[in-house]
């Protein structure tokens, strides 16, 4: 480990460049953004010195914010710290290897628009290889906790999931034994939910169904973990963007193309019902033969969604 370098980016990283609101002091965004940098690092998620806004970072992100920042203060916010981590010297965003610059971004970037205009953040090379140094990268952490926070590290340690993303899901699933809400979800309202919704959305209705076609039951899967399994949603995403995992049904891409062009759907006690217009289908489907589902039955299709379905896509 070079000292001289640690001692360097310890004055960087106490040091950053952060938002004053005169109520609530600086912006605790950047601090958070590179806690949950180390901690994916750390982890060996990010092989390459190319920060990308990836679910398991947002995520870390996201849990690092929980612990830290008192509730009902700042915004849960991982794009801006993102954008305006340029600032500091140490962070460049790039798109094909080119730097981006950061005006085209404007001043309040969302997570979308990050993840469509940047490949992601690169690191000052220096920096890299030090984060490569498991000791220098604690000694980091435990400055930037301290520094920011005034929080030891064994105090955070405690409080750590073994993992940010699965920790997500088994919320994700909580969250979703309360009323389902079948009207289009709000982007603009809770960006970090949104976008955590809608990248685990695949996960979690997989995982429910045991990444099995709740139609058919084929599970094949190859050794580099594709599979045929769908997360189908039942309300379409581009309508409603709801990523609740009752508006979600695992299916096979046959039965998932036949849900959505209305072959077939599936009534209030979660039987297949066939089009009376689809021909030939003894092979593909049958009606009457009960779905495959989730062992939680509270997670089992939302009724309003299988209804929206049998009125708007089923073929009569």
């Amino acid at each position: 480990m070079d000292d001289n370098l640690l001692s360097k980016y310890i004055g960087v990283f106490g040091n950053l460049h952060r938002n004053v609101n005169p109520k609530m002091g600086r912006a605790p965004h950047k601090p958070v953004l590179l806690l949950a940098l180390l901690d994916q690092i750390e982890r060996g998620l990010i092989p390459d010195n190319i920060i990308v806004l990836t679910q398991d970072l947002v995520a870390a992100f996201s849990w690092y914010w929980d612990i830290l920042v008192p509730e009902g203060t700042w915004v849960n916010k991982i794009a801006n710290p993102f954008r305006f981590m340029v600032q500091d010297g140490f962070w460049e965003l790039v798109k094909n290897g080119i730097p981006v610059s950061t005006q085209s971004l404007g001043n309040n970037p969302t997570i979308r628009q990050l993840t469509i205009e940047v490949d992601g953040a690169c690191l000052a090379p220096d920096l890299w290889e030090l984060l490569q140094d498991r000791m220098a990268l604690q000694t980091l952490r435990t400055h930037m906790l301290r520094h920011y926070f005034n929080v030891g590290l064994v105090e955070i340690q405690t409080q750590i999931p073994a993992n940010p993303i699965d920790y997500e899901v088994e919320k994700l699933k909580a969250e979703a034994q309360s009323q389902f809400r079948p009207h289009k979800v709000r982007e603009e309202s809770d960006e970090t939910g949104y976008f955590m919704r809608h990248a685990l959305f695949p996960r979690v209705i997989r995982d429910l169904y045991r990444n099995a076609c709740a139609v058919c039951g084929i599970s094949p899967q190859a050794e580099d973990s594709r599979g045929l399994i769908d997360a189908a949603h039942i309300m379409p995403f581009g309508l409603y963007h709801n990523d609740d995992p009752r508006n979600g049904i695992a299916l096979c891409k046959n039965h998932h193309w036949g849900f959505d062009a209305g072959w077939y759907s599936i009534t209030n006690d979660y039987h297949i019902l066939v089009s009376p217009k689809l021909r030939h289908n003894d092979q593909y489907i049958i009606t009457g033969v009960p779905l495959l589902l989730p062992q939680d039955h509270l997670l089992a299709p939302a009724l309003s969604a299988l209804s929206w379905h049998r009125k708007s896509r089923f073929i009569k």
